[in-house]
């Protein structure tokens, strides 16, 4: 790990915080330091390299911060994030569901459409959530 912490200090946390320790973090320097006032873009800079597991990740090898990524607030990024949630459980799902399908059909109780079906649908929502992943 590299010795630059400089993030984890602007945050005031350690480098094993959790997720959100580091966002209860910042928003209370948020709520102290609102937009405009000196210590807004560190902060939210910090919060922006930090927040995001590989820029983190890259950040606690490197000790460098590698185009970060710009965060929004939670006003237009949160429904793209909502739509990727859906689909990820929507996923897990139909994950579950063709993981019984395909059991019932090696026991020979189902014929193969029902499984094929399930992997289809499957295979589409994660394609849509990928999609999903490639707007800013």
């Amino acid at each position: 790990m590299a010795s630059n912490k400089e993030l984890y200090n602007i945050l005031g946390v350690d480098c094993t915080a959790t997720d959100a320790q580091i966002r209860s973090a910042y928003e209370q320097l948020i709520a102290a330091n609102p937009q405009g006032t000196p210590g807004y873009d560190r902060i939210a800079q910090a919060y922006a390299v930090l927040s995001d597991m590989d820029s983190r990740a890259a950040y606690d090898i490197t000790g460098k911060v590698k185009n970060a990524p710009k965060r929004r607030h939670r006003s237009s990024a949160n429904g793209i994030e909502k739509a990727r949630y859906t689909l990820n459980t929507l996923f897990l799902a139909g994950a579950a569901i063709t993981t019984i399908l395909f059991i019932l059909q090696l026991s020979g109780t189902l014929t193969t459409v029902p499984f094929y079906w399930a992997c289809g649908i499957s295979l589409l929502i994660k394609i849509a959530e990928y999609i999903l992943r490639l707007i800013p």
